[in-house]
């Protein structure tokens, strides 16, 4: 193996480098991965079977090019793997092969293979990630609403309700169904003219075309769509221009019958800034939100994302992860993608001592301690209400039932003793806590229906609300 000469390996470490960026680089290419040369085959030293997949199913093509600039030759790709027989990160699960590339003898043609198009305004050189599908969205009793409703979408093509609008926090799925929505209606109607994007594109489209006295050919694009789906809709709030442009666009899908998909940060309601024509025309549809996913439903999404990387992750990690991080989807897969990449780095077995080493400062950091002020903050937040007016002496229910919640939210999170909380939320004695955490917990008993925020159906639905602002 050539690769032995370093100033080879370092001119084919720095090709490579080039063109993944430092930061993969560095994750996928550290110190036990060898590159050189070796006749008419550019070859790779891989730790185990793991990195050996997950190289040659992401970077082929930039080793073949890299190869290729240092050489001024078409080498073909082949990998040593130095423990194919016991990978050290698990239980590795062969990956189906995704294209004419992935040989059983670890080699990949001199020639790569044909590309699927570039979407338009793509740059050539960005490898696109594939969408997401409707069929991978894990469902659970926070989410199942929400996924049978874009399913009804794609099969009804909005007859059965027109627009859907999905609402949540961050990383809780709002993205996967719309692009798994925007899947689906393709896979359906293969000329269907589907025009999908972010509520920030269509704002910097509509102020370009202004600027460039083109917007007709703006229009055209939007309002002859057969399909339009729309991510961040909260972007147009507080843009008066913009918000009548897409009311317009809206109106004139709608009187067409044209299936229309949003999602937001909360419910249209709640978006501050956000005229009442826009709010109530989302309204005219059917409105989904997710929440964030019981213990059960975050192991099963760990499962499925851990299947999808080909590695077989031990139950007992599974639920620590799910345990102790409970935020977002977002964070779970990020945890998990961190947990694997120290694994293979270390060289280590991927097992509960591991995670537990790896994650210590990520959960360490999601799972802060909450403090009376924090509850006290966000009950405020939500509710638009000052310190004092919260702690008032003030027995009426806008003031009462807000602090009802933020001292049973106190008495759950904070660890503080009744006689506490009662002193912190206007010098109250903890008979008055007691009673208050008891008359939550028979909201939420009874599922109490709450008018008090716009945009809130229950308690619970408020609950959940403040305990997304708290990290809980």
């Amino acid at each position: 193996m050539v690769g032995h000469h370093g100033d080879v390996e370092s001119t084919l470490r720095t090709a490579v480098a080039e063109r993944l960026g430092e930061g993969r680089f560095g994750l996928w290419f550290g110190e036990g991965v060898r590159l050189g040369v070796a006749d008419d085959a550019l070859e790779v030293g891989v730790p185990n079977a793991f990195f050996r997949e997950w190289i040659q199913g992401h970077f082929a093509t930039n080793l073949i090019e890299a190869a290729e600039a240092v050489t001024g030759r078409t080498l073909r790709l082949t990998f040593q793997v130095a423990d194919e027989a016991e990978p050290r990160v698990g239980n590795l699960i062969e990956p189906k092969p995704a294209d004419e590339r992935r040989k059983h003898g670890g080699t990949v043609p001199i020639a790569p293979e044909p590309q699927t198009p570039p979407q338009r305004d793509r740059p050539r050189n960005q490898q696109a990630r594939p969408p997401r599908r409707l069929e991978d969205f894990v469902t659970g009793p926070c989410n199942r609403l929400a996924q049978a409703a874009a399913v009804e979408m794609v099969q009804t093509a909005g007859a059965s309700f027109n627009p859907l609008v999905i609402h949540a926090g961050v990383g809780l799925g709002k993205t996967h169904l719309l692009e798994g929505i925007g899947h689906a209606l393709r896979a359906r109607n293969p000329g269907m003219k589907l025009v999908q994007g972010t509520a920030e594109a269509f704002t910097n489209g509509f102020l370009d075309a202004m600027r460039a006295g083109n917007l007709g050919a703006f229009r055209s694009r939007y309002r002859r769509a057969d399909a339009l789906i729309i991510d961040d809709v909260h972007f147009l709030a507080a843009k008066r221009a913009t918000q009548d442009e897409f009311l317009h666009t809206f109106n004139a899908l709608i009187a067409e019958g044209v299936p229309i998909i949003v999602a937001a940060d909360q419910h249209p309601r709640r978006i501050a800034r956000l005229t009442d024509e826009l709010a109530t025309r989302f309204l005219g549809g059917m409105v989904v939100k997710l929440d964030a996913p019981a213990p059960d439903t975050r192991a099963a999404i760990l499962k499925a994302k851990a299947l999808a990387r080909g590695v077989d992750v031990p139950n007992t990690v599974i639920n620590y992860i799910a345990e102790h991080l409970r935020a977002s989807v977002r964070e779970l897969e990020g945890a998990l993608h961190s947990l694997i990449a120290h694994a293979v780095l270390t060289g280590k077995r991927l097992d509960l001592a591991l995670a537990k080493t790896a994650l210590r400062d990520t959960i360490r950091h999601t799972a802060a301690a909450v403090g009376l002020r924090d509850v006290e903050r966000a009950v405020c937040q939500l509710f638009e209400l000052d310190a004092e007016t919260l702690k008032s002496d003030s027995r009426v229910r806008a003031l009462s039932y807000p602090r009802m919640m933020a001292m049973y939210l106190a008495r759950k999170h904070t660890g503080a003793a009744y006689s506490e909380i009662g002193r912190h939320f206007g010098g109250r004695n903890h008979s008055t806590v007691i009673s208050a955490e008891k008359k939550v917990l028979g909201w939420l008993r009874d599922e109490e229906r709450s008018a008090l925020l716009a945009g809130f159906e229950t308690v619970s639905d408020i609950l959940a609300a403040l305990e997304r602002t708290l990290g809980t």
